[in-house]
């Protein structure tokens, strides 16, 4: 496989780097399209959003983080910091942390307007659907914290790794797969992040006639299908390969025939951020076995 760890391993320090303040006052356009004045490099920054929060470690950002969500567990440093619910966070717990600018991927009940009346500087990121998309937000976080040279190079070193995956695959008969979200069969369709990781890696996905991002799909449905590759991102529900096979009429599905049911850690096939390298490589060695020296 692809040496990852260069990219971004959860148990490294992540000391960061001092951001350059000659790049302030800034002016970015964030992930919603909104322009957003930063008057100086930014000394304190809250994400609420786990895959965020891996970008601005990656970029050399570490220093000035101050809080994260409660799902942001990567890398260890984050541990030390504060945590919220980026859910269904208060207006007073953001603006009690000072920050001096909070990155959000969803607004609930009008949290940014609230908070731009209250002065503090808001960057929305709605989380991207694709590998294009994270590169275009890694850009973005590079320019509002001073930390443009070193988002540039984390965007080409995963653009490098990306093709190397890629290409080691080209050409390979592609498998149809099914990936299970959760055990209710809910999956990812078309317009997801998910789903443009497997079709970077040219898969077929049974899902893709749904038209719909995240579908929930029948037992029956499934079992028509006849997926070759099964991948599971719902371990954590108690979900196994020998789980798969024990369910009625599943015995008959390729995938469950040939042992070719996986699983594969939620966090970094959801999180479009650094990890999407390591997400890429997992899957496919899996879709692909012995494809990848």
């Amino acid at each position: 496989p692809v040496e990852t760890q260069k990219f971004f391993d959860c148990t490294e320090p992540f000391p960061g780097s001092a951001p350059d303040a000659s790049a302030f006052p800034a002016e970015v356009t964030d992930g919603s399209g909104r322009s957003v004045a930063i008057e100086a490099a930014p000394l304190a920054i809250a994400s609420l959003s786990a895959g965020h929060t891996e970008i601005l470690y990656a970029i050399g950002a570490g220093d000035a983080m101050t809080a994260v969500d409660n799902t942001s567990d990567c890398p260890v440093a984050t541990s030390s910091l504060e945590h919220i619910d980026a859910f269904s966070p208060s207006v007073e717990s953001i603006v009690a942390l000072e920050a001096d600018v909070v990155v959000l991927f969803f607004d609930p009940g009008d949290l940014v307007q609230s908070l731009d009346d209250l002065g503090v500087t808001v960057l929305m990121m709605p989380s991207p659907s694709s590998i294009t998309g994270v590169y275009d937000q890694i850009e973005i976080l590079g320019d509002a914290t001073g930390h443009a040279t070193e988002a540039d190079d984390l965007i080409a070193s995963m653009k490098v790794a990306v093709s190397e995956i890629t290409e080691s695959v080209d050409g390979l008969d592609a498998p149809t797969f099914f990936h299970e979200v959760d055990n209710t069969y809910y999956t990812a369709g078309p317009g997801s992040f998910i789903a443009d990781l497997y079709d970077e890696l040219g898969a077929d996905n049974i899902a893709e006639s749904t038209g719909q991002a995240f579908p929930q799909m029948s037992a029956e449905a499934i079992i028509a299908a006849d997926p070759q590759v099964i991948i599971l991102a719902d371990e954590d529900a108690g979900e196994s390969p020998e789980t798969v096979a024990a369910r009625p009429g599943w015995d008959v599905i390729s995938a469950v025939q040939n042992d070719r049911v996986h699983i594969v850690s939620p966090d970094i096939i959801s999180r479009p951020g650094p990890r999407l390298v390591e997400a890429l490589d997992t899957l496919a060695g899996f879709l692909y076995p012995g494809a990848l020296n």
